[in-house]
């Protein structure tokens, strides 16, 4: 389970918030979010640190249970596996007309490179994994697709 995900069912539990801090996943009611800090690369409820005495002072028996198993969940997805893929978008530089161009795909790894360019609203998004896909596709751009690579801020 990735944490954006894991945040997600937390929060649509009625009585239940969690937010990602820079300590890790903070978990607690709407009225009093510090009862669970789980670190992202926690593995085992041993790390999971909390700063209540009781959770039964929150929350319901189905409640804890419920919260109990998504934690489960979460700690038994490899580390790795939990963070979403940072996304890229590949700037090629300025038209004639002074606009932004970026990369929109290539066509096919079988025929002569093409691509098709776009104003930065209509851009494609790449995945690392992807881009490792390019990479091994055309070797020798490799080199050009790292220099035109720009993080694509989550919305």
């Amino acid at each position: 389970m990735k944490i954006k995900e894991f945040i997600e069912k937390v929060n649509d539990h009625d009585g239940m918030r969690a937010k990602k801090t820079a300590e890790g996943i903070v978990i607690g009611t709407p009225n009093n979010m510090g009862i669970f800090n789980i670190p992202e690369d926690a593995t085992n409820f041993i790390e999971i640190d909390t700063w209540a005495t009781s959770s039964s002072l929150y929350w319901k028996k189905p409640d804890r249970e419920y919260l109990s198993e998504l934690i489960e969940e979460f700690l038994h997805t490899p580390v790795k596996e939990r963070f979403s893929e940072k996304k890229w978008r590949l700037y090629m530089g300025r038209n004639e007309y002074g606009n932004d161009i970026y990369l929109m795909n290539v066509i096919s790894p079988y025929k002569p490179i093409r691509t098709c360019m776009a104003a930065k609203n209509e851009y494609n998004t790449f995945t690392d994994s992807d881009l490792v896909r390019l990479k091994e596709q055309y070797p020798r751009l490799a080199p050009a697709i790292d220099a035109m690579k720009e993080p694509v801020e989550e919305e």
